[in-house]
């Protein structure tokens, strides 16, 4: 899986996803996540709109990553799944527990009316 990381006004920082998210990349994106948490980055989006799968290797690096995210004072979220990967996200329960947005700009105002559930 090939992924991109751009900051939008320094603050929150959206980790852009393309392509797979599974077992041979899950170990990349974990070990991104955990560079921007080690930089006193805390406050993360991981743009969903350009990945195609995500397997449960994804979904528990999402799960962890989250955790770390929040006991740092912090948060991750999720946000513009394309169909496919919101209804993996919904069959694992994943919305009813993860805040997922349905954009970007919703995910960065916390905005209640644009979250998947």
């Amino acid at each position: 899986m090939d992924f991109s990381i751009a900051t939008a006004d320094g603050d929150p920082v959206v980790v852009a996803l393309v392509g797979e998210l599974d077992l041979g990349s899950a170990e990349h994106l974990a070990e991104c996540l955990q560079t921007l948490l080690a930089a006193g980055r805390t406050r993360v989006i991981v743009d969903l709109a350009r990945l195609a799968f995500c397997d449960s290797t994804g979904i528990s690096t999402f799960v962890k990553a989250n955790q770390r995210y929040t006991d740092a004072g912090g948060y991750l979220r999720l946000a513009a799944p394309s169909a496919n990967v919101a209804r993996v996200l919904g069959v694992v329960g994943l919305l009813e527990s993860f805040p997922t947005y349905r954009t970007v700009d919703g995910a960065r105002a916390a905005d209640a009316d644009a979250l998947l559930a």
